[in-house]
């Protein structure tokens, strides 16, 4: 079933458009797994995270964005049998926060450019490559207008995913610059990388629309994401084959399905496939 990321800055509603997600998930009969990233209510690398985010070790630039780096990949390390065991069972999993998040967040305190391309490619080979932990089906970053960050962010957020602070600051929170250069990393990543999308949150006037009219959109892109994400990842054909299969598919013929479901190499992988599209399409509709 599939792995669903939400990226974005702090406040920008993630946790509420997961939940609505979810929501719609369960009403139609699916099981749901979500987890939160960074863990920082979990030994080890969460409470050490837990730490550096309130300041112990120093302000956000004073730490190597590498060993912070480490530290959020030890945490998804953690997570991941959690992630696979949900996985290999058919939930449908939604995660607020993954890997991008570091590569947003730490590759934002680097200002050369090359710099910044060397850890956001060692972010991943650790994360996707050594520690092989699971690959998401879709990763969305969730792009709003930047005066609602700043608002939520002055305003004060409170709720008991806030407990790791004890009352504190967290020190990404606190500088609205560094939420500016994250931005500028998160969308310089999804034009390099198609698994990363960006949904555009803002109305037209540049201000936000209320929750409702904003997870509207996601579900759109959710819809238009979800055919030719999972089937040019599940069939494995040569290449010729494959592009001439999706151009067809994508000319509206359903002959392909009907031919994949006939090729006894590719009939279980495909029923996964499905089973697949089918919830992504349900959470779209």
């Amino acid at each position: 079933m599939p792995l669903i990321v939400l990226e974005g800055l702090d406040g920008a509603g993630k946790s509420t458009q997961i939940r609505l997600l979810r929501e719609r998930a369960e009403r139609s009969g699916r099981r749901t797994g979500f987890m939160h990233f960074p863990r920082t209510d979990t030994p080890l690398y969460g409470e050490t995270i837990a730490r550096f985010l309130r300041g112990d070790f120093g302000e956000q630039d004073s730490v190597d964005p590498y060993t912070v780096a480490l530290l959020f990949a030890g945490d998804r390390m953690q997570a991941a049998p959690q992630l696979r065991e949900w996985l290999e069972e058919g939930y449908t999993v939604f995660l607020d926060r993954y890997v991008y998040s570091t590569v947003g967040y730490q590759c934002a305190k680097i200002a050369d450019p090359e710099a910044r391309r060397r850890l956001k490619e060692w972010i991943l080979e650790l994360e996707y490559g050594i520690y092989a932990i699971p690959r998401p089906d879709v990763s969305i970053f969730l792009d709003v207008p930047f005066r609602f960050t700043e608002r939520r962010l002055t305003s004060g957020r409170h709720g008991r995913d806030r407990d790791y602070l004890q009352g504190g600051r967290d020190i990404h929170e606190s500088s609205l610059e560094l939420q500016r250069r994250v931005r500028e990393v998160y969308l310089d990543a999804a034009r390099c990388d198609s698994a990363l999308r960006v949904v555009d949150c803002g109305s037209p006037d540049g201000t936000m629309p209320p929750p409702e009219a904003r997870i509207s959109t996601l579900r759109s892109e959710l819809d238009r994401l979800s055919l030719m994400k999972f089937i040019t990842r599940a069939i494995n054909c040569s290449s010729t084959d494959l592009s001439s299969t999706l151009r067809t598919m994508s000319s509206g013929s359903c002959a392909p399905l009907k031919l994949l479901r006939n090729r006894s190499r590719f009939s279980m992988r495909f029923m996964a496939v499905e089973r697949r599209i089918s919830v992504l399409n349900g959470l779209a509709m």
